[in-house]
């Protein structure tokens, strides 16, 4: 089984999320907003490794944004 990317998320001033996501290959991180991410679609890093998210993984990013906001009382 493949491994999940590692990945962190970033709200803008608007509480819009961003996910960062870090190559396994070479550890660049790519940023993409979280509601543009779609299950598996591949993602291309500057080194030319995909990178993808299952929907395992998005469900995961949305549910700590939805954390990050509770926190935040937004």
């Amino acid at each position: 089984m493949k491994q999940q990317p590692r990945f962190d998320i970033d709200l803008d001033r608007h509480y819009n999320a961003t996910v960062v996501i870090a190559c396994d290959d070479c550890g660049h991180e790519s940023r993409l907003n979280l509601k543009a991410l779609s299950p598996d679609a591949a993602i291309r890093c500057r080194c030319g490794a995909t990178i993808a998210m299952t929907p395992l993984a998005i469900s995961k990013a949305r549910q700590r944004v939805d954390l990050i906001k509770q926190a935040y009382r937004v």
